[in-house]
């Protein structure tokens, strides 16, 4: 820390807002931030990748960027425009599986990884990437020796000095995905040298020279489930963390890169630590420009413009589902058990004796099963699957019943997967209810069923998470009269439980025919 500042003089100094370049701007800075919807942010991420799909060439970079993005996209259930950049990146593809004809080998590593990661998100529902998939990860599999050493194969003339290429870890999660997805292969064995080797040789144990480095460690070290090793360097984050929120990039110094920040806030939602993610994404959110970027860092010493930087707006955005799951992780806490006679379970239940018999039927955000009990033991002839995005949730569902991990906003199965759709609970709190009820059609086969059980108050849905947007019964009667007929929606009181007496409605539809 600088001679003469104190942590509270420094976060007072890097929470001054970001300068923007319009009077407009000066006062959505001064709000906060708080008009930018997530919407506006994911449509500014699209922007971004379809000016780099435009692009004929581009730096590693760039493409590096195009694969992380399509990934977020994708868990945005944004398929046409992860599609597209995902087309994008196969169109650089080299016959050897690489994405880059460079001789620098940690470049062509991570922008291969990078695609790698696209690709994988794409699948199931977009299939074509397979085989670039493939490709990919056999070419990173080149790169691991029989010790787990990750050096570059000798296909092409490198240029490197020294045994290993890498100073931070080498982005091994795509490869150990491929090998899960495609088990006959040797891809997650030779990950996992690769992960072990890292950790007891090379650079594991020096310290990372910037913030955005020990971040990254800490978020690669999670998502190869080496948890030991990552909380070391999470608690440096911690005490790193000003009271604005902010991670500085180097301690004692002003500048922030805001995609440090948001790397972060996705770390710390990951290890339910809320507290510290909500601290982050409000030094975020007043940072958010109008039309839903985040610079690339704030400098409270200059406080100069910054170019907006489409790698903090993936974080930010990654964050934000991470924030939600950490909400509902906290939720899961507060569950009691569901009585045979509960109102909304009469609901389903009156439901679910007009689907067929052998008919596939989803209960989507089904928790821990507390509906598919009484459900699939009333109605053993319907194929019930239950989908959540907690996978701790879906421990907890009955044995017998099938599980999918997939959010509201993207349910990872091919479309018209399903003859009915149960929804209780759950479409109040989603980050874009929008695209949710897009998704719930998407799975929906022509003439299937869907029942939507949600509380109200005034012609309102009522959610009770801080993100929700106000969504009325009859936006949602709306948006489904598109694509489905004999939309209908009733109230009712429900008593008991977590409240005395509460509204509720149900909303049920079905898929119109293919014309």
């Amino acid at each position: 820390m600088a001679k003469g500042e104190s942590p509270e003089t420094l976060s007072a100094a890097v929470e001054k807002p970001h300068r923007h370049t319009s009077w407009l701007g000066r006062l959505f800075g001064f709000l906060g931030g708080r008009a930018v919807t997530v919407a506006t942010t994911l449509e500014r991420l699209q922007h971004h990748c379809q000016q780099w799909a435009d692009r004929g060439s581009a730096p590693h970079t760039v493409v590096t960027l195009a694969g992380l993005a399509t990934e977020t996209l994708m868990e945005y259930g944004q398929r046409e425009a992860a599609w597209r950049t995902a087309r994008w990146l196969e169109a650089r593809q080299l016959a050897d599986g690489s994405v880059s004809e460079s001789r620098a080998p940690e470049a062509v590593f991570t922008v291969t990884a990078a695609a790698l990661r696209a690709w994988l998100a794409c699948l199931p529902e977009l299939a074509q990437f397979e085989s670039s998939a493939q490709k990919a990860a056999q070419f990173l599999r080149q790169w691991i020796g029989g010790e787990g050493r990750v050096v570059p194969p000798k296909t092409r003339s490198w240029n490197y000095e020294g045994a290993d290429p890498f100073r931070e870890p080498p982005d091994l999660t795509p490869l150990l995905r491929a090998g899960r997805r495609w088990p006959d292969t040797d891809w997650t064995t030779a990950a996992l040298r690769g992960i072990d080797y890292w950790l007891t040789h090379g650079h594991r144990h020096s310290q990372p020279e910037t913030t955005a480095a020990l971040v990254r460690r800490a978020f690669l070290y999670l998502e190869w489930n080496r948890r030991q090793e990552a909380l070391p360097l999470v608690e440096t984050m911690d005490r790193l963390q000003l009271a604005s929120g902010a991670l500085p990039e180097r301690e004692g110094q002003r500048v922030v890169h805001l995609s440090t920040v948001a790397q972060a806030a996705t770390i710390w939602f990951r290890l339910y630590n809320q507290a510290r993610g909500e601290n982050a994404m409000r030094f975020l959110q007043r940072h958010l420009m109008p039309h839903g970027s985040l610079p690339a860092t704030v400098n409270a010493g200059t406080n100069r413009d910054q170019e907006e930087d489409p790698l903090a707006l993936k974080y930010y955005l990654d964050a934000t589902l991470w924030r939600v799951r950490c909400f509902a992780h906290a939720k899961l806490r507060e569950e009691v058990p569901l009585d045979a006679s509960d109102p909304r379970l009469q609901k389903a239940r009156s439901w679910a004796q007009g689907l067929p018999a052998g008919a596939f039927v989803a209960d989507l955000g089904c928790g821990t099963g507390r509906y598919l009990r009484y459900l699939a033991s009333w109605f053993p002839q319907l194929r019930w699957v239950g989908i959540d995005f907690l996978p701790e949730a879906l421990e907890r569902v009955p044995k017998g019943i099938k599980t999918i991990e997939g959010s509201l906003l993207r349910v990872p199965v091919p479309e018209a997967a399903f003859h009915g759709v149960l929804m209780v609970d759950t479409l109040a709190d989603v980050l874009l209810p929008q695209q949710a009820l897009l998704e719930v059609v998407r799975i929906l086969r022509p003439g299937g069923r869907l029942l939507i059980i949600e509380p109200v108050a005034k012609g309102r849905l009522c959610p009770e998470s801080p993100w929700a947007e106000p969504v009325t019964l009859q936006q949602v009667e709306k948006l489904l009269c598109g694509t489905c007929q004999q939309t209908h929606a009733e109230t009712f009181v429900v008593s008991g439980g977590t409240f005395s007496s509460r509204s509720y409605a149900a909303i049920s539809a079905i898929k119109m025919p293919r014309s």
